[in-house]
């Protein structure tokens, strides 16, 4: 999908990388369940640190630039839904970014032990169902929303910051 106004192009990429990441966490887990992974193993290693990585950076980033500057506009407009609904989800995702995060981090210095295989699968499963589905609500509604939104100027204003701030 190709989104005319570059901002919404932007969080479209960064959704996609997004997706990437957690098709592979997910991937790990399936492979994984007669038991813990060896993270010993560089394809493990590769997928815990990219998924703690690109999962705190989509939280604490993209999440913060929408409701600074994306959801608020969108508020300005009349459009009060998109942003109220979304911001709902973010609050649900950001502690499993953060407690997924922890156990990847654990993980990779200690390895996985049969429960902290188990809490992390769990935290893990629950943390990709809930952001495919967020993603495509943003992809749906608001990148579309976006692009009637912004006019050229604002778009590279904004465009440019959330540049800046990968």
């Amino acid at each position: 999908m190709t989104f005319s106004s570059r901002t919404a192009q932007l969080l479209h990429e960064d959704h996609q990388q997004t997706i990437v990441v957690i098709e592979s966490l997910d991937q790990m887990i399936a492979r994984a369940r007669k038991g813990p992974p060896d993270t010993a193993d560089p394809a493990v290693r590769k997928t815990l640190g990219e998924a703690s990585g690109a999962i705190i950076e989509e939280i604490n980033q993209h999440f913060a630039f929408e409701e600074d500057e994306l959801f608020t506009r969108l508020e300005e407009m009349g459009d009060v839904g998109i942003g109220e609904h979304l911001r709902g989800e973010h609050a649900a995702l950001l502690p499993l970014g953060q407690a997924l995060d922890e156990k990847a981090r654990k993980a990779l210095d200690e390895g996985f032990s049969d429960q902290s295989w188990a809490s992390f699968r769990d935290t893990a499963a629950e943390l990709i169902e809930r952001m495919f589905t967020h993603i495509q609500k943003e992809e749906m509604a608001l990148l579309p929303a976006l692009e009637e939104l912004l006019d050229a100027e604002t778009d590279m204003q904004l465009s440019t910051a959330y540049s800046e701030a990968h």
